[in-house]
């Protein structure tokens, strides 16, 4: 599926479609007492959906412009979790806890306090309703107290599928067609013990007869997070470019402008 394109001048730049804003009579009601939070969980034999960012966040203001307005996200979050929004730099040790790589961070957390989904990065409504749909197993429609418990249940014993590396972005369709297409999971390839998939054989061929030629740069780490803040986390694809015929991701667009902005400081920089 094609989500954007990439524009190329001396560093491309991924565009993606603008989402109208709109508002709902019904919003999500975030908690933001871990404490109470866990509590109700407990009473309620809910899971508990952590969402860390922090106010600098320019993806986790955009996650609740747009992730968190959708109806569907607004319906499966009410209906299934407890929801808590924590400030990560006012909780440092949840953070390191809980192995935060970047923000924003979401955590889905059963109320025996057991991770049964992580996720990094910016998450667009529709992604989020698959993560949620997977997990949230009431039935919205005629979710009824009896069930509840038989859905708790099932939702603590899944075994969560391992997930793609790259949010699941072709990197061959990324560089070589200058686009951003999701792939398929009958495409994969094992590589330095990630799974990428690709939008067709094609571009698995490709990559797997190529494949340093295709992986992104600072193993898709972004390099300013890197050196301006000593942190390692990943970059997003949503937030990359190209660069000398390599694909480079940032963490955001903010970021990415810093490094189109002076690339050869963070090229050199050790």
């Amino acid at each position: 599926m094609r989500a954007g394109h990439l524009i190329l001048f001396s560093l491309s730049l991924v565009t993606l479609p603008l989402f109208s804003v709109t508002t709902h009579a019904e919003e999500i009601k975030w908690q933001t007492n871990l404490k109470q939070a866990a509590q109700q969980a407990r009473a309620e034999d809910k899971a508990m959906l952590i969402q860390i960012g922090a106010s600098w966040c320019g993806f986790c203001h955009k996650m609740d412009r747009e992730t968190y307005k959708d109806p569907k996200v607004i319906k499966h979050v009410n209906s299934c979790f407890v929801p808590i929004r924590v400030d990560a730099d006012e909780n440092s040790e949840l953070v390191e806890a809980i192995g935060v790589a970047g923000l924003p961070t979401t955590v889905i957390i059963t109320p025996e306090l057991k991770i049964v989904k992580k996720i990094s990065g910016y998450v667009a409504a529709p992604e989020m309703q698959g993560h949620l749909s997977k997990i949230c197993l009431v039935n919205h429609e005629q979710a009824a107290p009896a069930r509840k418990q038989q859905a708790i249940q099932k939702m603590s014993q899944k075994q969560v599928a391992p997930e793609f590396a790259f949010k699941g972005i072709c990197l061959v369709s990324m560089l070589d067609d200058q686009e951003l297409s999701e792939g398929k999971p009958e495409f994969t390839s094992n590589y330095r013990n990630q799974t990428v998939c690709f939008a067709s054989q094609e571009h698995k061929q490709k990559f797997d007869a190529a494949p340093e030629h295709y992986w992104p740069a600072f193993e898709g780490k972004c390099r300013v997070s890197q050196l301006e803040r000593n942190q390692s986390v990943e970059g997003d694809p949503y937030a990359g470019g190209v660069y000398r015929e390599r694909l480079v991701f940032f963490t955001s667009e903010s970021e990415r402008d810093k490094f189109t902005a002076n690339p050869g400081y963070y090229l050199i920089k050790k």
